[in-house]
């Protein structure tokens, strides 16, 4: 009530005043009550005005009102929900438990069963060497025209068959299709029992593509998952499929580089490389507390057959000790052990942009080699404007990797596509290789959905066809650098013509190793094979703290001139040694 009689009031106090005054006249009066009627009128405009605001405050009121209710009964909804999730779940897991209590346990395959069985796979590869080579049949036209949007639709439905419940990993197997059009005869090995999976297919969201396919096809190869502790429950660490290629990661690791059973006349001059393919594969099932999984395999091609057998162990590290018996068919010009296949595009100090919006985007950045006194050299991977192929000669090596040592998402700046969680690939050779050496290739590539990095151990004696030839080696998937580094590394490069025909190089080391030398504890050591001189060496530390060195590179000749880098204290070596060439001139 105050507020409504309160301008009113005021107005007609002023028009009393004025009369009294003794100084009014009939004009002033009548001017008087005009405004006195105008004021009354903009009272009960700014009156209707409050009203209208008080009813719209009201029903806001009101509307935050009934969603607060809205959310308070949602969230007692969820909280029933989230029990009874939890109480089904905790039925689920205790009756899991308890079928694998009544389950027998998977049979297992002891060390002297495993080794029996591989000597018969030996047998096989000496037989299938010593008669005549036929290629494998191919999957069904419409399985091989499939792309890969429709190839990644298809499944196999149902649980192989032969595969023990209770195991630790799981296996799934790959449809024969798209590019990998080779099937391959896949067994488990189970209680003495040899079984052969036979699964329908089944397709995902595409019911026209699901009734122009047959209902069954052969497999082209397999994965394998397993339980890292951390993340998902169920995890994919291992993967066959395509001719001999196969992928493994460590947990928290993305798929990246691969291996292969065997390399045969890679980058030869007017020579097509041979890709060997694994025919055969025999999987032992494992029991509930195996940490290994062990399997077969029989390799083929028209030069070579293999035997290998496989022992994988998954984990923050997943490690694969692989046993290979090779048979020639007939002299292989380059043969390749253990190689390791892999992806680079661009470098974070490559001078070939492909996408500048991308600072990075590989699989692998370096090649690191073991050397003698416990020693390494580090070559960095390139994007060659065409194909480079580097030899690097050794007797028995220790250890060999494609590394991934940029580890930082800022190091790529291509999000979505995880390049600092791809794994290293260490191989570490056992027994004695004897004489060879190694080697890199690097082909020219304008995808990164290309593999154009190879490096393989070449031997240096291959005995006559149909004797066997036996490598055994450990590969390490590791998402560090499985080799360590109790000395300096590498952490950056850089190469720049300068005046004249001069060529700088800036090389950066790190590691706890230089942090307790002062630079002038330290020495430069640049040393070039083949014509070129080297021009000013200085060693410094720079402002991130790295033991810097900075040299010119002057060519003398036209050969081809390979550079070593590394820091010395004393007569000894406390980095690792930075190796690359020199480009050819122009």
């Amino acid at each position: 009530m105050r507020k409504e009689s309160f301008w009113p009031a005021a107005v007609i106090g002023a028009a009393l005043g004025a009369a009294l005054s003794g100084c009014a006249t009939t004009g002033s009066v009548r001017v008087v009550g005009a405004e006195a009627q105008q004021a009354k009128l903009t009272s009960h405009e700014a009156l209707a005005a409050v009203k209208a605001l008080s009813a719209k405050r009201q029903a806001a009121d009101q509307k935050f009102e009934a969603t607060i209710a809205q959310i308070k009964d949602e969230e007692r909804v969820l909280e029933q929900s989230v029990l009874r999730l939890r109480v089904e779940e905790h039925r689920q897991t205790r009756a899991s438990a308890l079928r694998r209590k009544a389950e027998p346990a998977a049979p297992g395959v002891s060390k002297a069963e495993a080794d029996a069985f591989f000597g018969q796979v030996v047998a096989r590869a000496h037989a299938l060497a010593a008669a005549a080579y036929q290629a494998p049949k191919q999957a069904p036209k419409v399985f091989q025209k499939l792309d890969f949007s429709d190839y990644s639709k298809i499944s196999y439905a149902g649980r192989i068959p032969g595969w023990p419940a209770g195991t630790p990993f799981h296996l799934q197997l790959y449809p024969a299709g798209y590019l990998f059009t080779w099937p391959e005869h896949i067994r488990i090995i189970s209680g003495g029992h040899h079984l052969t999976p036979q699964l329908p297919i089944t397709v995902a969201g595409d019911p026209p593509l699901a009734a122009r396919l047959p209902k069954s096809v052969a497999p082209a190869g397999f994965s394998a998952y397993t339980g890292f502790g951390k993340g998902p429950p169920v995890y994919e660490f291992l993967s066959f499929l395509g001719a001999s290629y196969f992928r493994a990661v460590g947990a928290g690791q993305s798929w990246g580089l691969s291996a292969r059973g065997v390399a045969v006349n890679t980058a030869l001059p007017h020579r097509a490389e041979e890709f060997p393919y694994f025919r055969s594969f025999w999987v032992f099932a494992s029991h509930p507390h195996a940490r290994r999984m062990a399997f077969c395999a029989l390799l083929d091609s028209p030069s070579l057959t293999g035997a290998y057998r496989f022992v994988v162990q998954p984990g923050t590290d997943t490690i694969i000790d692989v046993k290979a018996v090779l048979f020639e068919r007939k002299h292989v010009r380059r043969l390749g052990v253990a190689p390791l296949t892999s992806m680079f595009l661009q470098g974070r100090f490559s001078r070939h942009r492909f996408d500048p919006l991308v600072r990075a985007a590989h699989d692998s950045d370096g090649l690191a080699i073991s050397l003698p006194g416990n020693g390494r050299l580090w070559w960095p991977l390139r994007d060659p404007k065409r194909i480079a192929i580097y030899r690097f000669p050794g007797v028995n090596p220790t250890g060999f990797g494609l590394m991934q040592r940029a580890r930082r998402a800022g190091d790529y700046r291509a999000y979505g596509m995880h390049y600092e969680s791809r794994p290293s690939a260490w191989v570490t050779p056992e027994g004695g290789w004897g004489p060879g050496h190694l080697v890199l290739v690097e082909l020219p590539t304008n995808s990164e959905t290309n593999d154009n990095i190879s490096v393989f151990w070449v031997p240096q004696n291959q005995p006559p066809p149909l004797t066997p030839m036996t490598f055994q080696y450990r590969i390490n998937w590791s998402g560090g650098d499985p080799r360590g580094a109790h000395n300096g590394y590498v952490s950056a490069w850089r190469h720049a013509r300068s005046s004249g025909h001069t060529q700088t190089y800036v090389i950066d080391f790190q590691g706890a190793a230089l942090a307790k030398f002062t630079p002038a504890q330290l020495a430069p050591f640049v040393h070039v094979f083949g014509p070129a001189r080297v021009v000013s060496p200085w060693l410094t530390r720079n402002a991130a703290g790295d033991i810097r060195v900075q040299f010119g590179i002057v060519r003398t000749g036209s050969d081809p001139v390979t550079i070593h880098v590394a820091v010395m204290r004393g007569k000894g070596r406390v980095t690792e040694t930075w190796g690359g060439v020199l480009p050819a001139p122009r």
